[in-house]
């Protein structure tokens, strides 16, 4: 009998079915090999090619496009101040309704140049951060017409994009993953945590307002997602734990992100998100929402138990991850690697509803990451194969 494809078994996962074998399914971060450097891939469509041959789970990729309105300008300087330790780099944009302003330090780690991403992780740190893009209720009016809301030239290039990621993902056998949705996240990266944190409890119709510009945004990513027939949208939820307590979660986050849910349920769609720090206080949220697929579980840097997880929501929201690679694989040894992926099978696996992945990603060498070893990935994979051969270990 024919096995089951990558995309058939992922999907029976996420459906709480019971697939041919335990899915492993990598995610990777500045990484463009498995085990050996000499084998490398240059794009998704290599690393797929690589992994389905190796007998591993793998998905490709389209990203919603978010494309400026056509009366937005947009300006770039850099500037030497007196007082500041390094250059100043300033980008303004000027809207239909008002200028947004971004100054960020050109600190030695920056790892773009003379370039400000709007969203990026390098913003968020004050210490990197001279003038956040939205500081108050003015910027709001100005950051409501940033972008066209329908994408405009940008669709029809992203739609012919998204029929060949389609097309491949159809020869081969594997998941088509759309991402865009960024609500919280997004909220951090324009404002910095502090204005977040205290919009919270001391300035309520600012930190809705903001929220409600940025589902827009994702609302009409998902449209395009879905338009171009992805199997799952994925909504990054990094910093939606970390910031957020179970209460503002619910009062500003739940309404709006159930909105994504329904609408990608609407289309007959999996919904996945992504949270892997102190996910455990918004389980009933997750589930209450309808989230199909969580990506995250790590009971090391998560502070995730997972014999808890999976009692709470196991039998609603399907588990992706159960091993941490940061510290597990990087600085354990052979024994340590083998009982988390044990320990992964063991309190997930039953009653279906598990994909064993790695806890944040496969790491590459970069300035700010270490890079995970390939031998203690080799060993994640020799371990998993072992288990999904003997169900009786777990």
């Amino acid at each position: 009998m024919k096995g089951e494809s990558s995309r058939e078994r992922l999907l029976k996962a996420i459906n709480l079915e019971e697939p041919d074998r335990v899915p492993l399914w990598l995610r990777f971060f500045e990484r463009r090999y498995l085990l050996d450097r000499n084998e490398t891939w240059n794009d998704q469509y290599g690393r797929v090619d690589q992994l389905l041959r190796m007998g591993l789970d793998d998905a490709v990729e389209i990203h919603a496009p978010l494309v400026y309105d056509e009366q937005v300008k947009v300006r770039k300087s850099k500037v030497a101040e007196p007082g500041e330790r390094y250059p100043l780099i300033v980008v303004e944009y000027e809207t239909a309704k008002g200028k947004l302003m971004q100054i960020a330090r050109q600190t030695p780690d920056r790892p773009r140049g003379d370039g400000i991403g709007l969203f990026d992780d390098y913003n968020v740190p004050r210490a990197r951060t001279k003038k956040y893009l939205v500081e108050n209720s003015a910027d709001l009016e100005a950051l409501s017409c940033l972008f066209d809301d329908q994408a405009g030239k940008g669709r029809g290039d992203f739609l012919k994009r998204a029929k060949k990621v389609r097309d491949f993902a159809g020869s081969r056998g594997v998941l088509v993953e759309g991402g865009g949705p960024m609500l919280g996240d997004a909220a951090v990266w324009l404002c910095g945590i502090d204005r977040v944190v205290l919009s919270e409890v001391k300035d309520k119709p600012f930190l809705h307002r903001l929220l409600g510009i940025i589902h827009g945004w994702d609302m009409a990513g998902i449209r395009l997602l879905l338009e171009a027939g992805v199997d799952v949208v994925f909504h990054r939820g990094w910093y939606e734990s970390m910031f957020w307590s179970p209460r503002a979660y619910a009062e500003f986050l739940e309404p709006l992100i159930e909105e994504e849910v329904k609408a990608v349920h609407g289309a007959g769609a999996k919904f996945g998100y992504i949270s892997t720090r102190d996910t455990m206080p918004l389980l009933g949220s997750l589930r209450g929402m309808g989230v199909d697929l969580l990506f995250g579980p790590d009971p090391v840097e998560g502070n995730c138990d997972l014999r808890r997880v999976k009692k709470e929501v196991g039998e609603d929201i399907c588990l992706w991850g159960g091993v941490n690679s940061s510290v597990t694989l990087e600085l354990g040894g052979k024994e340590q690697v083998e009982e988390a992926v044990a320990a992964a099978f063991r309190e997930l696996a039953p009653g279906n509803g598990f994909i064993l992945g790695l806890v944040d990603a496969v790491f590459g060498k970069t300035p700010g990451t270490v890079e995970t070893p390939a031998s203690s990935l080799a060993c994640v994979i020799e371990c998993w194969r072992r288990l999904c051969e003997n169900s009786k270990r777990w």
